[in-house]
Parts: structure tokens; C-alpha cells; sequence
């Protein structure tokens, strides 16, 4: 979206205006066909992420309806990304690869590049390929459309640690444990951590052996919450994940799917045995930070935003985009916006060094 607001000049208003549609575009084909989806392995992020970036295209580009709709079919062809390759380079490359082959898709059908109007529902197209015969249900797609907008209800999901976000959960009750009861790795004799079985396959790893891992071990990320009081960039990077510390803590650890809130797709509960014969825990039903039942606040937006922006620009350049930011809608050209990003000096965490 920024790219094309950059290349064509667009405004704010119109940035988001575009952003809501692809927005909608991905959540209303997410709901035809998750969780299968999902549980057959598919990484959604990519496979339907890749028709929202194809519809903020269609429509920062002014592209008509045929156009569209071929743009959409063309991406269908261009979806992909699996959770084999989750804990590796390749799972951020999803990410990408949606995003640019999302584009991809829409400049070729501004050129009257053709593809198949039924590659959705086409026997032989997304629904059926991706998901197989009678695990899917197109007519959600138009379940409660535009009324409420899936961006305002269930709202929109922000992602507040850098990890995998099967981990979110139970990183946030730990953050509770801690601050309710002054918490400290000293003082924990076992923890026990439980989840929604769909977030197991892939984030139970009671050992890491590299930073990558250790983004996807719900253990991990536990014992950095524990320690830090927040789980920030630096605790992936490099060999951070050998830290004495927090490789002792994964000792200590049970990982299970949570006995009684199978329903509750973002449920986590963590029980912490201290030394002193205590027994702490805190449950939730809900992901911080997605939808409206448990937003973040700005506080946490600014500790987020400021951790990763840190890396390339300036502390007072990071705080001017921040500003920036929080009005977007009202910026009269993005391209104002996009100057800010360009670094102009020291990023802010090697000055601090």
C-alpha cells in the first residue's frame, strides 16, 4: 500500500479506503475456508493474505471490476506458503512473497493479462485444491457483508511480540504472573503452559537451537517474558537463544493443550509452582491485541513501533512517524510520510550504545 501510494501519489483517505477492501477481501475468503485451511497445513498469512494485498492494488490502481476480478483469479495461481517451513527463513518469505506477487497479480490485469473468473469455485480451483470437497463454504464469503465490516468487527488483530503468534497467549499471562506478584526467574520451581491444540504443532519446542526456533517455542518466549518483563527484537537475534538463563528455564517447563477451553481458539493458561510452595496462574480466552475485546493500547503500540524502528532511524525521527502515523488518514500525500522512513542518522539503538 505504501509503495502504491508513493508511485501514484495518493492521499491518506484514499490509503485506507484502499486497506479496508483488501482487508475484506482476505477475511471473507478466510472465512470460507478456515480452519481446515489451516489445519491442513496452509500458512494463511499467505494464502489468503495474498488476496488482500491483490485488492489494495486493484484499487490504489483504479482498476475496474473486470479487471479486478481477473487480478484476483490471477492471484489464486500465485498463492502459496506452508507450515512445514515454520521456524526457517522461509516462513517470512511467505509474507513477502504474498505481497509482491499480490501486486504482481494486479499489474497484470491492468495489462489485460486473462485468467479464469471461476478460479475460486472452478472445480479445480482455490476452494477445492486448497481445501478439498466439502471442507469449505463459499456463501460465508457473503455472510454479514459490509455490515458490520470485519475491520470493526471482530476487528482488527495487531501482532505485539516478534514471534510467532501462536505464543502471544501465554507470553501475556506471564507478563501478568510477573507484574501481579513480583515474579522472578529465581523463584520458579516449575511452570506449566497450556494452549489451544491448533497452536501446539508448531510452537511446542522445549529446546531451540537457533534464533529462528526460538521464535516458534511457546517455552521460549515464556521464560524471556519471565526474565525481561516484555519480549522484545534482541531476544531472536544472533545467539540469544543459548542464554543461560532462558535455557534453564525451558527445564522446567510442560507444554499441553489446554483440558477444558477447546473452544477458545486464543485461550492460555500459565501455572507457576514457586520454590516457596506457592501455585500462581492466569488464564485468558483472548489474544491481546486482536479485535475489539482486548486491544492494545498506545503505550504498547509505542513500545512495539519504537522497538523495531529503533533498528534505521533516529529517536526524533522515530517519534515524527509515530505522530505521522497516528493521523494518517487525514496525510494529504503518503510520499510525505515515505521522506520519514528514509534514515536521517544514526538509527536510535547504536547511538544508545
Amino acid at each position: 500500500m505504501l509503495a502504491l501510494g508513493e508511485m501514484f501519489d495518493i492521499n491518506g483517505r484514499d490509503a485506507v479506503t484502499a486497506y479496508v477492501a483488501g482487508y475484506e477481501a482476505a477475511t471473507k475468503v478466510a472465512r470460507a475456508v478456515n480452519f481446515v485451511h489451516y489445519e491442513k497445513g496452509w500458512h494463511p498469512t499467505a494464502t489468503l493474505g495474498i488476496f488482500g494485498t491483490t485488492a489494495v492494488a486493484a484499487r490504489l490502481m483504479g482498476l475496474n471490476p473486470e479487471q479486478t476480478a481477473r487480478a484476483l483469479a490471477i492471484s489464486v495461481s500465485l498463492a502459496s506458503g506452508v507450515k512445514a517451513n515454520f521456524g526457517t527463513m522461509t516462513k517470512p518469505l511467505h509474507v513477502g512473497q504474498s505481497t509482491r506477487n499480490g501486486l504482481f497479480a494486479a499489474f497484470l490485469a491492468k495489462d489485460d493479462f486473462t485468467a479464469n473468473p471461476e478460479a475460486f469455485e472452478h472445480k479445480q480451483g482455490f476452494f477445492e485444491v486448497f481445501n478439498g470437497a466439502g471442507h469449505y463454504d463459499a456463501a460465508k464469503i457473503f455472510d454479514t457483508w459490509a455490515n458490520p465490516l470485519d475491520v470493526i468487527d471482530p476487528g482488527l488483530g495487531i501482532k505485539q511480540f516478534p514471534c510467532c503468534g501462536s505464543t502471544h497467549m501465554a507470553i501475556t499471562m506471564m507478563l501478568n504472573l510477573r507484574e501481579k506478584h513480583g515474579l522472578t526467574p529465581e523463584q520458579v520451581r516449575h511452570i506449566e503452559i497450556y494452549t489451544h491444540p491448533q497452536r501446539l504443532p508448531h510452537t511446542d519446542r522445549p529446546t531451540v537451537s537457533s534464533a529462528l526456533e526460538a521464535k516458534f517455542s511457546v517455552q521460549y518466549c515464556v521464560a524471556r517474558a519471565l526474565m525481561h518483563g516484555k519480549v522484545l527484537l534482541d531476544h531472536f537475534e544472533g545467539d540469544a537463544w543459548a542464554n543461560p538463563q532462558a535455557q534453564a528455564l525451558l527445564k522446567v517447563m510442560r507444554t499441553e493443550p489446554h483440558p477444558t477451553m477447546t473452544d477458545k481458539p486464543w485461550c492460555a493458561e500459565v501455572i507457576v509452582d514457586t520454590q516457596d510452595g506457592q501455585r500462581l496462574s492466569e488464564k485468558t480466552e483472548y489474544l491481546m491485541g486482536r479485535g475489539r475485546q482486548n486491544p492494545m493500547s498506545e503505550a504498547e503500540m509505542w513500545i512495539k513501533f519504537e522497538d523495531c524502528v529503533s533498528r534505521v532511524l533516529p529517536a526524533d525521527q522515530i517519534t515524527r512517524l509515530f505522530d505521522e502515523l497516528s493521523r494518517f488518514e487525514t496525510l494529504t500525500r503518503i510520499r510525505d510520510l515515505t521522506a520519514l522512513c528514509e534514515p536521517q542518522g544514526l538509527p536510535a539503538n547504536q547511538a544508545a550504545d
